[in-house]
This record gives C-alpha cells, sequence and structure tokens, in this order.
C-alpha cells in the first residue's frame, strides 16, 4: 500500500489559513477506496472530509438524488455518470468542474463459509442465480441494472421474481448476505469486496457486465470551491488512482473533464 508521503509529496494545495471541511454527497462504490484516500487527503492538505454515503439510484431518504432534491448541505459529491447527467438540469452542480474519477464492475458473492457457486460463464451465472433461494441486489446503479437488464438477459425473470431482495438506502448488499438474508448477492465489486463476512465470487461474465462511470462535481451553492476542486484534483493523481484499483475500482478510461488544467 502507498505511503500517504506519497501523496503529499504529489500534490500542492492551497494555504487558506484555515482547513476546511468539505462536505460531500457520494455513491457507496467508493466507500472501500476513501478509507485509505481520505486520511491520506486529509494529512496531505489539512483540510477534514464528512461524507454522506448513499446509493445513486432510487428513492430512499439515502439516496443521492433524494439528498440532492431535499438540498442537503454539500461541497462536491460523487456519483454514477448517469445520475449526474439527470441531476444536473437541478443546477445544484457547477458542471464545468466535472470530472471523471472511476469505472466500477458489478461483482458476485456469497456469505462466507457457504458453498461458491461458479460464476465465470453466462451459463454458470444464471445456473447459480437460478439455485439460490434469495438473490440480493441494491438499489443503486447495479440494481437497477440488475432487476431491469440482466435478468432479462439470462432469461431468468420469471423464475427469480419471487426470490429476489432489494437492498435499500445506503446499506451494502454484503452486509444482507453477511446477515443471512440471502444466498448469492450482486453489486458493486468495490463494496462488496470491503464488507466483511463475504466471499467474493467474481465479477459478473463480460458478456453481461454492467460498467459504471462515477464522476465528481463541485456543489453551486459552496463556500470551499478551490479545496472542493482540489479534492477533485488529488482523487486523479497517479497515487490516488493506484489506491482506486485496490478497492476494486477502475481509474477511468479515456478520462475527460470539462474544467481546464
Amino acid at each position: 500500500m502507498l505511503v500517504t508521503t506519497g501523496l503529499v509529496s504529489l500534490l500542492g494545495f492551497s494555504q487558506l489559513g484555515e482547513a476546511a471541511e468539505l462536505k460531500v454527497i457520494a455513491s457507496g462504490a467508493l466507500r472501500g477506496a476513501m478509507e485509505h484516500l481520505q486520511p491520506a487527503y486529509e494529512k496531505a492538505s489539512g483540510n477534514t472530509l464528512s461524507f454522506s454515503w448513499g446509493p445513486s439510484m432510487g428513492t430512499s431518504p439515502e439516496s443521492i438524488p433524494e439528498r440532492i432534491r431535499h438540498k442537503e448541505p454539500m461541497d462536491l459529491a460523487i456519483m454514477a455518470d448517469e445520475t449526474l447527467e439527470l441531476l444536473s438540469a437541478t443546477g445544484a452542480f457547477d458542471m464545468t468542474t466535472r470530472r471523471e474519477i472511476a469505472d466500477s464492475r458489478i461483482g458476485v458473492g456469497v456469505p462466507h463459509g457457504k458453498a461458491k457457486p461458479d460464476v465465470s460463464s453466462v451459463a454458470a451465472l444464471k445456473a447459480a442465480l437460478l439455485n439460490a433461494d434469495k438473490i440480493a441486489y441494491s438499489q443503486g446503479a447495479s440494481g437497477v441494472y440488475i432487476r431491469t437488464e440482466l435478468f432479462q438477459r439470462l432469461g431468468i425473470s420469471d423464475q427469480v421474481k419471487n426470490k429476489t431482495v432489494e437492498i435499500a438506502g445506503k446499506e451494502l448488499v454484503g452486509t444482507a448476505l453477511a446477515r443471512g438474508d440471502a444466498d448469492i448477492g450482486m453489486q458493486q465489486i468495490s463494496e462488496l469486496k470491503v464488507t466483511p463476512g463475504v466471499d467474493f465470487l467474481g465479477p459478473l461474465p463480460e458478456e453481461v457486465q454492467k460498467v459504471s462511470r462515477f464522476c465528481a462535481t463541485v456543489a453551486h451553492q459552496t463556500q470551499n470551491a478551490l479545496p472542493a476542486r482540489e479534492f477533485i484534483a488529488f482523487l486523479n493523481s497517479p497515487a490516488a488512482r493506484r489506491l482506486l484499483e485496490e478497492s476494486g475500482l477502475e481509474p477511468a478510461k479515456n478520462a475527460n473533464t470539462q474544467e481546464s488544467k
């Protein structure tokens, strides 16, 4: 793992006189990575980060769309690109600051110690889902894909419709698996890999995989625009990208920005 000093030496931060506390609304897909990135950033900058975690989609009070609708105070947000596009019309964000942070794939897990079915091919995944008594997925971007597309593509919508469990709000699918609420579950790899009590089986097969891109942007109503922009730049540093990879994310390929560098 990279030492914090490696990150400190990579970026210069503005001298603001007083340290800023950045309020960040973020998708749970970044939670595992932030366990290492947050202390590194805070040491490098002198600022602190306060996260409100939630799914990028859905109507639960914890979901990012609902937080934005209720005008939860924030300095920046990190969410699935498709959600950010939908929310751009709200005027909550300075879209000129949008930066692509990471790509995230969907993975499959089971409760720790339980049988580990093969999910490496489309046929194997289909069999594993049909053999399960309960299948868990999230209310976020991965769950929307699973519910509206994956089951149809596998041709098992009718067979599984009475044994699915949608995990609402900011709770992780892995937490439900560890508790025994389902036999198998699917969520962003970066979320499954950091949840205790879960055995990670692998990603969905490429033929039925869904890659979500997560982006960050600064809020319009913030007094901390400069440090918020610097934090987003920090997330695009080479050292930070390595920590994103370790958490199960992939640095966004061909990342672009509307913000001049």
